[in-house]
Formats: C-alpha cells, sequence, structure tokens
C-alpha cells in the first residue's frame, strides 16, 4: 500500500489527529477495520473521543497502538496524547468511570464466606438431628429380659435367683435394691424371701430417662416333713 507523506496539525486533539492520519492514508473507517480487524464502533469511538465506550483504558490503548502503526503514524505521539484525554477526560466527566475498578482483597473471599456460612449450617443441621436421636434415646425405656423366676413360681428355698438381660449403662434395681449389670448386659441377683407369696418388682433405668419394670409374683413354701 503506498501511503503520501503529509504531516498532521499538530494544534489537533487526539481524536482529529487520529481521523486525519486515517484521511490522509486514503482509508475509510470500513477499510481501516478490515485491515486491522478492530470494529468500525471502536474506530469511529477513538476519533470521536467518546472514551466512556471504553470500560478498560489499557483495552483502548492497545487498540490505539494497532491502529496508529497499520498507519504508518508515530506511535509514541498518539499514545501521549491519548493519555493527555485520559486525563483530561477523568476531570471533567467523573460520573463516568474509565479505570479499572479497584479489587479489594475481601471480594476474593466472597466464595469462602458462602462456603463457610454453608458448612456451619450443615454442621448445626446434623448436631441437632445427633442431639434429636439422643433425647429420642434416653426418653425411650431401655430393654429388659427376665430368664428367671417364672411367674407364680413356687419355692422351697428361702431365696430366689433372679437373672435377666438389659443394656451395660442401665441402673437395675429389685424393689429397691441394686443388681450388678454386666458389660454385655446381663445381670444376676440372689433375693432373700419371706415365707408366704412375694411381689418381685424389677426396674432397669437409663440414668437420665425413663424405666421399664417386669412384676413377678414368687411362693416361698417350706417343704413339709413327714
Amino acid at each position: 500500500m503506498a501511503f503520501v507523506q503529509k504531516s498532521l496539525q499538530q494544534e489537533g486533539g487526539f481524536g482529529a489527529n487520529l481521523r486525519e492520519l486515517r484521511e490522509l492514508r486514503g482509508l475509510t473507517r470500513q477499510a481501516l477495520s478490515e485491515l486491522t480487524q478492530i470494529h468500525v464502533s471502536i474506530i469511529q469511538a477513538l476519533e470521536e473521543e467518546d472514551l466512556a465506550e471504553f470500560k478498560d483504558p489499557e483495552y483502548a490503548e492497545r487498540h490505539v497502538r494497532a491502529l496508529v502503526t497499520i498507519l504508518e503514524g508515530r506511535p509514541g505521539y498518539f499514545l501521549k496524547k491519548y493519555k493527555e484525554l485520559l486525563k483530561k477526560y477523568s476531570l471533567e466527566r467523573t460520573d463516568r468511570v474509565l479505570v479499572r475498578p479497584r479489587v479489594r482483597r475481601r471480594d476474593f473471599f466472597v466464595s469462602s464466606r458462602i462456603i463457610a456460612v454453608i458448612s456451619f449450617f450443615v454442621v448445626a443441621f446434623f448436631a441437632i438431628i445427633y442431639l434429636s436421636w439422643q433425647a429420642f434415646i434416653l426418653q425411650e425405656p431401655p430393654p429388659l429380659t427376665l430368664v428367671s423366676p417364672d411367674e407364680n413360681a413356687v419355692l422351697h428355698e428361702p431365696y430366689v435367683d433372679i437373672r435377666g438381660s438389659t443394656l451395660p449403662n442401665v441402673t437395675v434395681t429389685v424393689n429397691g435394691r441394686r443388681a450388678v449389670v454386666e458389660r454385655d448386659g446381663s445381670f444376676t441377683m440372689r433375693f432373700d424371701l419371706s415365707r408366704g407369696p412375694t411381689t418381685l418388682s424389677i426396674e432397669a433405668k437409663r440414668r437420665y430417662g425413663s424405666s421399664e419394670i417386669i412384676v413377678r409374683q414368687v411362693t416361698y413354701e417350706r417343704e413339709s416333713i413327714e
């Protein structure tokens, strides 16, 4: 491409000088766009000094450098004009921000805060479930199985062997007397009897919670000696 060498009007502004340089090279905006692959609207905005179209001044500066280079202008001269225009623009049009927005350090932690809040609620949810389950368990009476004695058993010795099973952490009493509960939950107890019928109340109770009771009726009768 052959260009006609002419000088620019030094007193002109950035946009006017850029437009004049393009016209000196005999190019329309469309032709310059096809040559540089820069959209016509960007070329027009630069020539008309409508810098509000650019959110990032560095982005616009790259286009200025590319346009001036392809038009065989002096990039240093035009970039200086462009930066002077930026300074002037920021003073006169403070309502439009042409500089890259400042990113605060805490903005990078927004997702982390969200994750922390979600994690807190998840942990709290499962904690509530666990505590509710524990409360339910405490309210439920413990299991109690009685192996002996049988109901209405007639005994010929002044005692009865009481055997059964429950949970290891449960207290077992027979008519108020505490039995020994083994690690596997089994318990045994020898209970003295008076002559005649005796009501046995076997109670299994959690430390904090309700209890389970089994009642047995037994009778001690001395064997007759003939």
